[in-house]
């Protein structure tokens, strides 16, 4: 493993001064960030109402945490967004557009893999849907919440290892840092090395984006937000050699 590779170690403060820099970065470019929120968004509509018109508006939790297995997906469209305003230029959905096609071959594997976590996480929470609440029109309150409470639980599992796999590896692949194997590696290796400020992040990550999934449209903020606020956590535990400071790595 290279030096460059070496995660510096944060304090949790870390945590909310990206949350800050993240939302700055959102005002620079509302426009084009929001506008491709606005995908999700309006997918997050199309399903929600697919689920409500076939009755099975339970399914709206777990669907909504399973965003949070295929997320990092998306991400190279905002970090090239952060970039280009970064490098002087004026984002337009173009740079979306580009930040995706100079995406490495490994970016595409990991978001392959993503998708098929999220296909399991779906049909497991539908195979536990069949048993707990099956055909009722009208389930119980008690049916609900034993299914969402036992969905949830899995749901951490998987939320887990993706974001050990994920938290850094996609920027580390979208700048072309590492390979595969090695940005993998590298990022569980980050998020152990800060545990603190990475619990703290994944559970922000979790709470903002499950809650604002029930309401699509806020997704036109927080998904810019956090996904710029994710870009600056990984500059500050992987910083450019001309940043990194001595002594700081683990």
């Amino acid at each position: 493993m290279p030096p460059s590779l070496d995660p510096c170690r944060i304090p949790i403060s870390t945590v909310s001064a990206a949350l800050a820099g993240g939302w700055r970065d959102f005002r620079r470019v509302p426009a084009p960030a929001a506008g491709f929120a606005a995908v999700f968004a309006l997918i997050g509509v199309v399903i929600f109402a697919l689920l409500e018109h076939f009755g099975l508006a339970p399914m709206r939790l777990p669907l909504a945490g399973g965003f949070l297995l295929v997320g990092p997906a998306v991400l190279a469209g905002f970090f090239a967004l952060r970039r280009a305003a970064e490098a002087g230029r004026r984002p337009a959905v173009g740079e979306v557009l580009a930040g995706f096609r100079q995406a490495p071959r490994g970016l595409w594997g990991l978001a392959g893999v993503c998708c098929l976590l999220f296909l399991i996480w779906v049909s497991d929470a539908a195979t536990v849907y069949s048993f707990m609440i099956g055909g009722d029109a009208a389930p119980a309150g008690g049916q609900v919440l034993r299914f969402h409470l036992w969905t949830s639980l899995m749901g951490v599992v998987l939320a887990g290892i993706v974001f050990c796999i994920t938290a850094f590896s996609v920027p580390l692949l979208f700048d072309g840092r590492a390979g595969l194997v090695q940005a993998v590696t590298a990022s569980v290796r980050a998020v152990f090395a800060n545990f603190g400020a990475m619990l703290a992040w994944a559970v922000v990550l979790g709470a903002a984006l499950i809650a604002t999934i029930h309401l699509p449209p806020l997704l036109l903020l927080s998904l810019p937000w956090l996904a710029f606020a994710s870009d600056l956590l990984y500059l500050a535990v992987f910083p450019p050699a001309s940043r990194r400071p001595d002594g700081e790595t683990n």
